[in-house]
Parts: structure tokens; C-alpha cells; sequence
């Protein structure tokens, strides 16, 4: 039969790939279909196993189109089939499995609602027609990516508008050997919203391919592809909320048995190596969750040499290094001076290292170079915290006055670095200034002022509790950002943060 080019809606891709075993049966379902005005188009891959002469006795008994290929792999011959296609709509076919009797006139009459995507139902045999294993389809209706139906990952099942798929410019990733119809399928509703499911059983999915990728021929690599396939088109989203959806679509294939018995664990490749440290001073808690952000942040945005932790560590995660540090009986700023009075003698710690806070957060791609900033002066600063302070001084502001008078007598600037940001230290530099100066906590701005850093003068950047619209907005155009502990758990702030930064850092078990 040839297909009236005017008249047919549906172009049916089959691409074929030593399948001779099963190809009359594919093969036989569309020659006997109730409607026949359909662009089928068969490409043989390659085969060595008879195949293609299969494919070339059909194609000339039912005027269908056949073309011969190089063997390149499932995604490329499915590319070359989109190519071709002429009709409104396509939709693909595996060489091992079957279309019902009706399938083409239900996509032809279908089709006329207008939808981009459909998805229909499917019958799976174990076997033979005399084995069914199950019978899918969901309820009929619009299926958006928070509630899409079962099944969404095949291509087999599905008719695509092709003026959408051109649009968009969707194809196939030949470079993976497994989850392509995934990749495809994924970039298709990402870019549709999601899809519209209709209530018709349309084809018969055989399960006796033992040579099939799903049942025998998988691999560590395979997994690994799809895996970090989804978090590459996850990074490309500009809205948050497709990009956790692909999150959680891998987070799904993590937890299911075939990745597990792989044990997929190391998902993102390790960046190449900056020159200098993190170092990250932390209190002893089980949970940790800005930590948690703050290093995916790190992972994706910044060049680095390896991450240590110093003092507590919170479960679930690890770093490349952890030095346990004493805590008890004493003060934040004895920890803080403690372990870094530690960190600056440990020989295994680069020379020059960034130190970090548990909410240092880096919103865009940075090289390891970050100007030094500082907040006004100390002076400055004393004033403004006594004048919230009804100008009355506290602990606080009398420790930053005994560093304004040690800075003073020293000759150097006051010049208030606690700005929020991470800062690189010079290990030989800052021990110099702790043994010099031992009653002085103020670390971080003894060693600014100390060696006149200088830098680029920016008011505190630690965000308070701020819950209004337009903030997440502002944020877009920072590098960077700092959040208090109500702001991260219940503000503006933290809910960009955690859409932003949804894919997991390898620091994570």
C-alpha cells in the first residue's frame, strides 16, 4: 500500500537491528491494520541476521519506504526516521514488539484533538499473545510533570505532533546506550508541560528478547549515562521546578533495584583541581542542612582542591577530610580561634585556603579568585549594634572595642571584615597573628587589618528573615549570599537556595 501523503496523519518509525526473530510478527501487526493510509518507515541498522531482506520483502509488498543504514545505534536510526517523516504526527515502533489491529485509526482519529504528546495504553506479554503479564492505561486526561502517569519513559507507547518536536528540536542522544527513549521523552514533556494520556490500548509489548539491554546485556556505564544525562539537562533549566522534577525522577532510579544492585553511587565527576582548600569550621550536630546546600553550591560554582571539615561532622555526609576538634568549655570564639589555630598548623592543608561558613552560598560559576570585602569599619559597626541596643554596649561590642585599641596601637586599619564571605587565608600569615595577639577572638579581622588586605567595602551579607516576592528576583543577580537560620528554614532566601541547588554534591552518602 502506498500511504496518501495529503491524507495521512501518522508516520510510523521502525528502526531494525537483528530482530529477525520477531520482525514478521512486528511487521504483520501494521500491514493488518483497519486503517491504512500510514507513512511507514523502515530503517535496518545494520543487521547481519536477515533482517533487512525481512524488512525489504514487506517494504515492496506494501509500498512502505526502507532504508539501509550503517550500524550507529538505536538513536541515531530513530533520528534518521524523524527526518523523513512527513505527516503531522509521528510515532516509533520496536522490531520486537506489535501494534492492535486498530492502533493507526485510533492515532488518525485522536490526533484531531491537537495535543503534542499522547501516551496509550499496553498490553506486556511474557512471551507469546498467550502470556499477558499485565494490561496498563491510565485514566484519561492532561497529566502535568507533578502527577505524569506510569510508563511516561517509553517511546513505543507515545505519538508526538511533529511540528513540536522540530521546534524544540528534539532528538535522540546517541551517545547512550541505555535511557535514550528516556532523554527524549524527558526534554519532550519539559518542554509540553506534561502530557495527555488517552484511554486506548494501542500496543503489545513482548518481553522473550533475552538480547534486549533491559534483560541481561546491562552495565555500570549504562546507569551512570542516564543518570548523569539527568542532572546535565536538570542544570539547563531555568525554572526550578523542572529541574526538581528531573531530580527526583533520578533520585527514583537510585532507589530502585537495577541501580542499586549496580551501586550507583558517584554520580557527579569530581571537578578539576583548583589550587587552594575549603575549610569549613563546624559545630558538633547531627543534621545540617545549609551545610548540606552550602557544598552543593561549592560543587557546582567554584574551583576547589579539596573540602575539610573541622570540628563536628553531620550525618550523611563526608568530606575529603575530617579532623575532630574540642568544643567543650568553650566559647564560639575560642572554637573558632581554636580550630583555626589548627587548621593553620596542619601541613596537609593547602598553603592558602578558603574558610568557609556552614551558609556560604555561591549562586553562579566562579574561578577560585574572590575579591576580600569589608563592612565599613569596626567603629562603625560597634555604633550600629549599641544603637539597636538602646546604646548600651554588650559582650559583643566590648570584645570589638579591645580589637579597635589593639589594631590602634599596632598602627593598622580597623576596617570590619566579617562580612559573610569566605575568605582566603594564608596558613603562615594567620598563625603569625594568633601567637601575636592570644587574647584577641576577632580572627578574621585581626589577620584583614593585620596585613592591610584592603579589598572592596560591602554592607553584611548575611540575609535576616525576608518572605516577599520580588526578593528571589534581586537574588538572581548576586554571586553570592549568606543566610541566617530563619531565613534559610522559612524565608525567601532559603526557598531559592533549595530550588536552585537541587542535585546533590558528591560530599553526600
Amino acid at each position: 500500500m502506498c500511504y496518501n501523503e495529503i491524507m495521512a496523519k501518522v508516520s510510523l518509525i521502525i528502526p531494525v537491528y537483528n530482530k529477525s526473530q520477531f520482525l514478521n510478527r512486528c511487521l504483520d501487526s501494521v500491514a493488518n491494520q483497519t486503517e491504512q493510509d500510514v507513512q511507514v518507515i523502515l530503517i535496518d541498522d545494520g543487521s547481519t541476521d536477515g533482517s533487512k531482506d525481512i524488512c525489504k520483502k514487506y517494504a515492496k509488498k506494501y509500498g512502505w519506504e526502507f532504508y539501509k543504514t550503517k550500524h550507529q545505534g538505536v538513536s541515531e536510526a530513530r533520528n534518521f526516521g524523524l527526518d523523513k517523516a512527513t505527516c503531522e504526527y509521528v510515532a516509533f515502533l520496536d522490531a520486537d514488539d506489535a501494534l492492535t489491529e486498530d492502533a493507526i485509526d485510533v492515532m488518525t482519529r485522536i490526533s484531531r484533538h491537537g495535543y503534542n504528546i499522547y501516551q496509550f495504553g499496553q498490553i506486556r506479554y511474557k512471551g507469546d499473545e498467550n502470556s499477558i503479564s499485565t494490561r496498563y492505561c491510565a485514566l484519561k486526561g492532561n497529566y502535568s510533570l507533578d502527577n505524569i502517569p506510569k510508563y511516561w519513559v517509553m517511546v513505543w507507547n507515545k505519538l508526538y505532533k511533529r511540528s513540536f518536536i522540530n521546534r524544540h528540536k528534539i532528538r535522540f542522544d546517541k551517545t547512550m546506550t541505555f535511557g535514550e527513549d528516556e532523554m527524549f521523552n524527558a526534554r519532550c514533556v519539559l518542554a509540553n508541560g506534561g502530557l495527555y494520556h488517552a484511554p486506548q490500548t494501542l500496543v503489545k509489548h513482548f518481553l522473550d528478547d533475552k538480547n534486549s539491554i533491559c534483560r541481561g546485556g546491562m552495565c555500570h556505564d549504562y546507569l551512570d549515562g542516564l543518570s548523569n544525562a539527568l542532572i546535565a539537562l536538570a542544570k539547563r533549566q531555568k525554572d526550578p521546578r523542572k529541574a526538581l522534577w528531573l531530580e527526583r525522577v533520578r533520585q527514583r532510579h537510585l532507589n530502585s533495584k537495577l541501580f542499586q544492585n549496580y551501586e550507583v553511587k558517584e554520580i557527579i565527576p569530581r571537578k578539576p583541581n583548583g589550587h587552594y582548600d575549603i575549610v569549613y569550621f563546624l559545630k558538633n550536630s547531627p543534621t545540617n542542612e545549609e551545610l548540606r546546600y552550602s557544598l552543593r553550591s561549592v560543587e557546582q560554582n567554584f574551583q576547589y582542591h579539596e573540602v575539610w571539615f573541622y570540628g563536628g561532622c553531620p550525618n550523611g555526609l563526608k568530606p575529603d577530610h575530617h579532623i575532630n576538634a574540642r568544643q567543650l568549655a568553650l566559647s564560639k570564639w575560642q572554637r573558632v580561634r581554636d580550630m583555626l589555630y589548627q587548621a593553620c598548623k596542619n601541613d596537609n592543608i593547602t598553603e592558602n585556603f578558603w574558610l568557609f561558613n556552614d551558609d556560604f552560598f555561591i549562586l553562579k560559576p566562579k574561578k577560585e579568585t574572590m575579591p576580600v570585602q569589608y563592612n565599613k569599619t569596626l567603629e562603625e559597626r560597634i555604633e550600629k549594634i549599641e544603637k539597636r541596643n538602646n546604646d548600651q554596649p554588650n559582650e559583643y561590642t566590648r570584645r570589638l572595642r579591645h580589637l579597635v585599641e589593639t589594631l590602634k596601637k599596632a598602627g593598622k586599619p580597623t576596617k570590619d571584615y566579617a562580612v559573610h564571605k569566605p575568605m582566603l587565608i594564608n596558613r603562615k600569615k594567620m598563625l603569625e597573628v594568633l601567637d601575636k595577639f592570644p587574647d584577641e577572638p576577632m580572627s578574621r579581622a585581626l589577620y584583614g587589618n593585620y596585613y592591610e588586605l584592603g579589598g572592596v567595602s560591602k554592607h553584611d551579607m548575611k540575609i535576616q528573615l525576608v518572605n516577599y516576592n520580588k526578593m528571589s528576583e534581586v537574588m538572581r543577580q548576586w554571586d553570592f549570599l549568606s543566610t541566617s537560620d530563619e531565613s534559610f528554614e522559612k524565608g525567601t532566601a532559603g526557598r531559592y537556595i533549595k530550588d536552585k541547588f537541587i542535585i546533590k554534591s558528591r560530599f553526600e552518602l
